[in-house]
């Protein structure tokens, strides 16, 4: 018996839902390593607990301040969603248009390229100053952290369409509407998959960046608050909260691209076949 032809061996040989549990299991006994290596520190070193706090101080202020610290984090949550949102909107159409467009190609992605090294923080005084205090200058700078991966993979799926294909689908009578969402989404799919990924991941860094200062409520204004008043606690309760939410965008992010990959690409693949 050859060795392909052998049992399967390692993860590769897990059902479905073992490999799932194994992938929840690694990053909790991670947590765990770090909460020990967290403990010791504090305990054995004993810092001052406005330099390092002990989990235990932590957990308190958690408790503690929970009403809080939720409602903040419930806005800054609903600001990156919707910017999550816009952006996937904005990203989506403006890679079909560019790479539709040899002109467009040309003329808009070079000033594209060139906001992406501006630091968004250092626009987000001026957002305020235009728009106001409220969340259209959170929204602004939610969409530029995020949209940049959108539009790329777009661009990227909808070029490699070859234009054989193109042809045969023209050539079937679709046209316009029925081409973008029978060939050239399911197309892009794979890639938008994992650039609306890495797009979850900023959204709530870009929000939390547009907090730091235009805003009077969100967790960025609750780090502000607890790192000026040196409360250590309350800023790693507010650190531990808000990598949890980003937890939970990015995981909704996955499952909702892995079933739209799903859903789009049988209708690609009768096309190629």
């Amino acid at each position: 018996m050859s060795q392909r032809d052998g049992p399967p061996s390692g993860e590769s040989g897990l059902s479905p839902n073992r490999r799932w549990l194994m992938d929840a299991v690694y990053p909790l006994i991670a947590l765990a390593f770090v909460v020990v290596a967290w403990s010791l520190v504090t305990n054995v070193l004993q810092p001052p607990a406005y330099i390092i706090p002990s989990p235990g101080d932590v957990l308190d202020e958690l408790v503690a301040r929970w009403d809080e610290l939720f409602n903040n984090m419930v806005s800054t949550a609903r600001t990156a969603l919707l910017g999550l949102l816009l952006s996937g909107v904005l990203g989506i159409s403006a890679g079909f248009a560019i790479a539709r467009s040899k002109t467009l190609d040309r003329l808009l992605m070079p000033p594209i390229i060139v906001t992406q090294s501006i630091p968004k923080i250092a626009l987000a005084p001026l957002f305020v100053v235009w728009f106001g205090f409220g969340i259209v200058p959170k929204l602004i700078v939610v969409v530029l952290v995020t949209v940049f991966p959108v539009l790329i993979a777009t661009r990227v799926g909808v070029s490699s369409v070859q234009r054989s294909t193109l042809a045969l689908v023209r050539s079937m009578g679709l046209r316009s509407t029925a081409l973008v969402r029978k060939v050239l989404l399911p197309a892009s799919a794979p890639h938008l998959a994992g650039a609306f990924r890495v797009s979850a991941s900023l959204a709530l860094i870009g929000s939390i960046i547009a907090e730091y200062v235009g805003s009077s409520e969100g967790i960025g204004v609750v780090l502000l608050t607890s790192i000026g008043t040196q409360n250590t606690a309350l800023t790693f309760a507010a650190i531990l909260l808000s990598s949890l939410t980003g937890s939970l965008i990015y995981l909704a992010a996955t499952a909702f691209t892995h079933i739209a990959t799903i859903g789009l690409n049988p209708s690609y693949m009768e096309v190629q076949t």
